[in-house]
C-alpha cells in the first residue's frame, strides 16, 4: 500500500477503516424493556408517595374544620359536644357527672357539620374529671339556677384552668408519645397529657385488623382513651391522623385571642 502523502498523514486514524459494532434487535428490546419496568416502578412510587400526601392533607384539613366547629358549639353551648355513641351523628347522652362516656364518633349532625359515610368518620373524646366536665355546663361559682350567668362562659373558662391544673391521668382520654417528642408510644406507662378534646381521622387498614384506625387505635371508639401524638410518624403499619386542643390553647380559641 503506498504511503499517505505527508500533508494527510495526520488524517490517518480517520482515513483506516475500523469495524462498526452495533446493538442486535434482541438486545434492543430487552433494554426498552427494562427501561419500562423502571419507569413503571418509578410511576407507581411517585403516585404513592402523591395519594399518601394527598391523604394526609385531606385528614389534616378535616381535623381542622371539626375542631373548629367544637370551638363554635363550645361558644355557644358553654360546653363541648358529646360523643356520638351510636353512629347516628347526634351527640350521646352525657349524663351528670364523668361517668358517662367520653370516646365516641365526632357527633357531626350536632355540630353543625355533614356527616360522611361511616368509615370515613372521626373518632373524638372529650375531658371528663370531676370538678372538670367539659361535655356539661356546670356552674362553677355558685351563681343561682336561672340566673344569666348561671353555667355560662365564664364557668366553662373555670372548668378549663381547673383541668389544666391537674396531673396527667389515664382515667380520662389522653395522648401517649411518638417515640420522638415524647418519648415511647406506651398506653400502658406514657401518659404525656390530657388534652381538652382529641380528634382521630382513621386512614386506611394498614395493620390488617379489619378496623381503619390503626395501632394503639385499634379498640376506638368502643373502649379506651389513649391516642397517639399529633407529631407521630407515618408509616407501614400506621396512617391514623390526631388533633388534639390543649386547655390553654381552647381558653384562647374561645377568647378569641388566636
Amino acid at each position: 500500500m503506498t504511503p499517505l502523502p505527508a500533508t494527510l498523514s495526520r488524517w490517518q486514524p480517520f482515513l483506516t477503516r475500523r469495524p462498526c459494532f452495533g446493538f442486535t434487535l434482541v438486545e434492543v428490546t430487552l433494554a426498552l424493556a427494562v427501561l419500562g419496568i423502571i419507569a413503571a416502578a418509578a410511576a407507581a412510587a411517585y403516585l404513592g408517595l402523591f395519594s399518601a400526601s394527598r391523604n394526609k392533607l385531606n385528614a389534616d384539613a378535616s381535623l381542622a374544620t371539626i375542631a373548629g366547629a367544637v370551638v363554635a358549639f363550645a361558644k355557644s353551648h358553654h360546653r363541648l359536644p358529646c360523643p356520638d355513641t351510636d353512629g347516628s351523628g347526634n351527640e350521646g347522652v352525657c349524663s351528670v357527672g364523668p361517668a358517662g362516656p367520653d370516646v365516641g364518633w365526632f357527633p357531626y349532625l350536632s355540630a353543625g357539620l355533614t356527616a360522611p359515610a361511616p368509615l370515613a368518620r372521626a373518632i373524638y373524646g372529650v375531658y371528663r374529671a370531676a370538678g372538670a366536665d367539659l361535655a356539661r355546663a356546670e356552674e362553677q361559682s355558685g351563681d343561682p339556677v336561672g340566673s344569666a350567668s348561671y353555667a355560662d362562659g365564664a364557668d366553662l373558662m373555670r372548668a378549663l384552668r381547673f383541668a389544666a391544673s391537674q396531673v396527667p391521668s389515664n382515667t380520662q382520654i389522653y395522648l401517649t408519645g411518638d417515640n420522638a417528642r415524647g418519648g415511647a408510644e406506651n398506653c400502658g406507662g406514657n401518659v404525656v397529657s390530657n388534652p381538652a378534646f382529641v380528634v382521630l381521622a382513621p386512614g386506611e387498614d394498614r395493620d390488617g385488623n379489619g378496623n381503619p384506625a390503626d395501632g394503639i387505635h385499634s379498640t376506638l371508639p368502643a373502649s379506651g382513651h389513649c391516642f397517639a401524638a399529633p407529631t407521630r410518624a407515618v408509616d407501614t403499619y400506621f396512617d391514623d391522623r390526631t388533633l388534639a386542643v390543649s386547655f390553654y390553647t381552647l381558653m384562647a380559641k374561645l377568647n378569641n385571642e388566636l
